[in-house]
């Protein structure tokens, strides 16, 4: 299996509980979470201390994208990703699941790393109905304050 990885930074002062970005499978090319990271980036001054919560849910509907990133081949041997890619605009959201499959908190000073690797495995079936979905919980995130996130996954 082929690895790639999109990243993209959330707008600033992103609403308690919402979606900022989705990795969207295509018609016939499911996917492999393999790699989160998540920090917190500032436009200006210095980042305000604060718990955050990142959830990622099992969208049950895709939503309409208005801006998609195109994931890029970590080997240059391997063929381009066939995953439709990582929504981070809409103009009508992704429709959520009623639980998130996953939750992690951290402080907005630092950051998190989570590998899902070998007995690990986060599955994204195929489909445009299988989103993962990224959302920022809990609290709303300070005026100059955005989200960033870089996955990794294999097809």
């Amino acid at each position: 299996m082929a690895r790639y990885n999109a990243q993209v930074t959330s707008a600033a002062a992103l609403a308690a509980d919402t979606a900022f970005a989705a990795l969207v499978p295509a018609a016939a090319v499911a996917c492999k979470l393999r790699r989160v990271t998540l920090g917190i980036s500032v436009s200006s001054g210095a980042i305000t201390s604060q718990q955050v919560v990142v959830a990622i849910n099992r969208g049950t509907a895709r939503g309409t994208a208005t801006t998609t990133v195109t994931g890029q081949r970590l080997d240059p041997r391997s063929p381009a990703s066939g995953i439709t890619g990582l929504d981070t605009v809409w103009s009508a959201a992704p429709t959520l699941a009623a639980a998130d499959a996953f939750r992690v908190a951290f402080n907005s000073q630092s950051g998190v790393d989570l590998p899902w690797e070998l007995m690990e495995e986060f599955l994204s079936d195929v489909g445009t109905a299988n989103p993962l979905v990224f959302v920022n919980r809990v609290t709303a995130l300070p005026a100059n304050h955005s989200l960033v996130l870089a996955v990794e996954y294999e097809e």
